[in-house]
């Protein structure tokens, strides 16, 4: 929601019920006042006919907020004090749903295991018992990963509730391999608890064999998913490649941050150093290159549109309705001829393609963010042997689609070192 405010998709939010925007105080004045007004959008409480940017609404605004979440600290405290007051009375936890494994049956109900899926806990525990990981276990259990991580930590498998009473159920798997599976999950934690600490990864990359986007994690670019068999089977050689400290973690589902980046740097030196045959055709495209619509000047009066119409509904309106149409219907007209942009230079053109390698190479995270977002409107990979990418619009009519390869082989056409070319 608040990505979209902030690219433009609209102008005003309209909330059925303040109680339903959000439940906390701190995160709905955070929200209202520092994401969505800071967006020019405003948000607008049907049932109480509030509109946040009104000055006179602000008190009530902030009551209305602040009694939302009372209700619901409220409501939490009395549903957990009614599931204690069940489990005090029938010695088991109150609740609709039972965990994985485990079934919920009979008046007054009672737990049991389920001895089909109980085999598939008692597997999941014995596998991550021995370091097999979340992934991993999943794989072999036909689970989700997300589910795994739920039912590893549950100790209701162990006969027992998170407060540490005892859930009313035998065990499924023993206590000791209950916490032979935490011992080892706390021995594999990548963090401390706390504050994370964000980076910077300029690039934006996706997995040519699943379009799973590659995320980044402690100065590396990770697969999500270090069972798909593509991404691997793209890097047969790049153990035997890249041997120097820490890079020989390298291969399976995660590569170095830099070695992509500068990949992406290898990618630009092409188009520093290509042809003058090349050259003139770049210059050739780009000046042939057709002209193109004001797009955002389209989905501007679309929005205005719209507007125009609920101000219609509510004030009745019509010659001041019909003046602002015909005034959007002048700009429309005006967005839809094609726009001539200025034409650079041949000269200009080639100095621009020229520059791109050492721009690259002299830019930090964030210049590097806005090149690649300039440059790539999608990158894929496949594992470091292979990239595919699609060039933005401006990108092509600068003439950067005759300059490259539609594919390139980065594991095939050099090689790195610590990030440094060798």
């Amino acid at each position: 929601m608040v990505a979209s405010a902030q690219a433009g998709a609209f102008d005003v939010l309209v909330v059925g019920y303040v109680s339903r925007f959000l439940r906390n105080l701190k995160q709905t004045l955070i929200a209202v006042e520092d994401h969505l007004h800071a967006a020019g959008v405003v948000v607008l409480f049907a049932d109480e006919r509030l509109l946040s940017s009104d000055p006179s609404n602000w008190d009530q605004f902030v009551r209305e907020a602040h009694e939302a979440e009372a209700y619901s600290r409220k409501l939490s405290k009395r549903v957990g004090e009614g599931y204690a007051a069940k489990r005090r009375r029938l010695g088991v936890p109150g609740g609709n749903r039972a965990p994985f494994g485990i079934i919920r049956e009979g008046k007054p109900s009672t737990l049991r295991a389920d001895e089909a899926k109980a085999a598939i806990v008692r597997r999941a525990f014995e596998l991550a018992a021995v370091g097999h990981t979340d992934w991993e276990v999943a794989a072999a259990t036909d689970l989700a990963k997300t589910h795994v991580g739920e039912l590893l930590t549950n100790p209701i498998y162990a006969g027992r509730l998170r407060t540490g009473e005892p859930a009313g159920i035998v065990p499924i798997v023993e206590p000791a391999l209950w916490s032979k599976v935490q011992s080892m999950r706390e021995l594999r934690r990548t963090r401390t608890p706390g504050r994370i600490v964000k980076r910077h990864y300029p690039l934006r990359l996706r997995c040519s064999g699943c379009h799973r986007f590659l995320y980044g994690d402690i100065g590396r670019y990770r697969h999500p998913a270090p069972t798909c068999d593509a991404f691997i089977a793209g890097t047969p050689d790049a153990r035997r490649r890249y041997t120097k400290g820490d890079d020989k973690r390298a291969g399976g589902h995660s590569y170095p941050q830099n070695w992509y980046e500068d990949a992406i740097g290898l990618l630009l030196s092409q188009v520093g150093s290509i042809d003058d045959v090349t050259i003139t055709e770049v210059v050739r495209r780009y000046h042939d290159r057709p002209t193109r619509v004001d797009g955002a000047a389209l989905a501007r009066i679309s929005r205005e549109r719209e507007e125009a119409s609920r101000r219609l509904a509510k004030s009745r309106d019509v010659m001041a309705w019909q003046r602002e149409m015909a005034q959007l219907d002048a700009e429309e007209q005006a967005a839809r001829d094609p726009v001539e942009r200025g034409r650079l230079a041949p000269s200009e053109v080639v100095a621009y393609l020229r520059s791109l390698p050492s721009l690259w190479a002299d830019s930090g995270p964030d210049g590097r963010q806005a090149l690649a977002t300039a440059l790539f409107a999608r990158t894929d990979v496949l594992g470091f042997e292979r990239m595919e990418y699609e060039l933005t619009p401006d990108a092509v009519e600068l003439g950067l689609g005759a300059a490259l390869p539609a594919v390139f082989e980065i594991g095939k056409e050099r090689e790195f070192g610590r990030g440094e070319r060798i």
